[in-house]
């Protein structure tokens, strides 16, 4: 059995639209050494059948169980079923850049004291075209600075070792903080960076939700309680608090008035011409790929 440099996880939920160009651009990766793992979380509306759907060994399914169990349940599940030295996330609404894995690899071999390597993102507008750009911090310490509100990592992007990832599993009691929460908990016994250079296509603008929203910042006040707020003191942690929900009274007056669209973007940096150029080209490599589809009998 071939044992692939790494492995790339998708979990997946009711993605039937856009999961084969998720596939479509790890196929198209400048890096070919890599197995792709994909986890049906319980989907009803046909995903399963477009995993199954292709034909190549590299691509493995793992058992469906007909469960929805999560997100953090899911990534644990592919942690264990990992074949990979190392481990790289995406979610199965995102693209990924031709030259990521080459590139986050490249960061290992130059930075061996590193656990956990991100990278900064495109952001997709509503023709699924580059609008704007999420850059992240690049040193571990620039990372953590903010700890107390959020730690510059962009979940989705991470690439780590897999023993890394088994060291630290996620917690599966959590929703929508399982990042954050692995992020303080790890923190302070791992060494993260992050890659400059935008190697991932994010659909934030098309499929964000007040509620998913609204759950993240109210759990985030949990985790914070469990980890810093020793350290933040009862009247900072209060005020962390009030902060949190002020957030979400604005993200709610914003939905009310159809404009949340104009609330995430303020998070977003605009992108220069010559960015715009090179993601587009990117974009068009990785749907130009083609993935081998089993024939139908």
């Amino acid at each position: 059995m071939h044992t692939p440099l790494v492995s790339v996880g998708i979990p997946f939920l009711n993605c039937h639209k856009c999961l084969m160009d998720s596939i479509r651009s790890i196929f198209a990766q400048t890096f070919q050494d890599w197995e792709l793992i994909l986890v049906d979380d319980g989907s009803t509306d046909g995903s399963a059948a477009v995993a199954q759907s292709i034909d190549d060994p590299r691509v493995r399914l793992l058992p469906p169980d007909g469960m929805n169990k999560g997100l953090a349940s899911r990534l644990n599940q592919i942690a264990r079923a990992a074949r990979g030295e190392f481990i790289a996330r995406m979610d199965a609404d995102d693209l990924c850049h031709p030259e990521r894995l080459a590139t986050q690899l490249g960061f290992f071999n130059n930075q061996p004291g590193v656990d956990v390597v991100g990278t900064s993102s495109y952001i997709l507008d509503e023709h699924r075209r580059p609008l704007q750009k999420l850059i992240v911090r690049e040193t571990h310490e620039e990372i953590f600075k903010d700890r107390f509100r959020f730690v510059s990592v962009a979940h989705p992007t991470v690439m780590a070792r897999s023993r890394w990832f088994r060291r630290f599993p996620y917690k599966e009691t959590l929703s929508a903080t399982e990042d954050y929460e692995l992020w303080l908990r790890s923190g302070n016994s791992s060494v993260f960076a992050n890659v400059l250079k935008p190697l991932y296509f994010k659909d934030d603008l098309l499929f964000f939700s007040f509620a998913k929203y609204a759950r993240t910042k109210l759990a985030g006040t949990k985790v914070m309680r469990a980890y810093h707020a020793p350290e933040l003191g009862k009247l900072n942690y209060l005020a962390y608090a009030a902060r949190q929900y002020r957030q979400i009274a604005l993200c709610a007056v914003y939905a009310v008035l159809g404009l949340s669209h104009l609330l995430v973007r303020r998070r977003y940096q605009a992108l220069a011409p010559q960015e715009s150029l090179e993601a587009n080209e990117a974009l068009d490599t990785v749907r130009k790929t083609r993935v081998p589809i089993r024939s139908k009998k």
